[in-house]
């Protein structure tokens, strides 16, 4: 598993482990059933404190993005590409919420937010983002 690992990023590194091995099989690169390296070789691999890759797994592993299997090792959960669209889903819910309400607050109607929506994904989607 090849994951880059920034000390310097204000992204806590445990959330960099998470978040790449989520891009990961949501692009297909880890399959549902594929095993993950084990905490101390993962940690030894990209020279960090086993805790920190321990805090990536459980927070995965609650999230049913992979399983552990006792002495067996850590897979890839059987849902695990489901399970991240159906966190992505709530995510984007929650911050849509949150910015909803923050530009209501401001005096700007449904309709308005709904039209600046539509024109920030048409920008996006210009400039070539998936």
């Amino acid at each position: 598993m090849d994951l880059q690992i920034d000390v310097a990023s204000p992204e806590p590194v445990y959330e960099q482990i998470i978040r790449q091995i989520q891009l990961a099989v949501q692009e297909g690169r880890l399959s549902p059933g594929t095993p993950l390296p084990s905490i101390r070789q993962l940690a030894g691999d990209l020279d960090l404190n086993p805790n920190t890759v321990a805090r990536a797994y459980r927070a995965l592993e609650t999230s049913r993005v992979i399983q552990t299997a006792g002495s067996r090792g850590t897979f890839v959960g059987s849902d695990a590409p489901g399970q991240i669209r159906t966190r992505n889903g709530q995510d984007a819910v929650l911050q849509f919420t949150e910015l909803t309400t923050s530009l209501m607050k401001r005096g700007m109607s449904a309709s308005q937010i709904e039209a600046a929506f539509r024109s920030a994904v048409r920008t996006v989607r210009a400039k070539g983002a998936p």
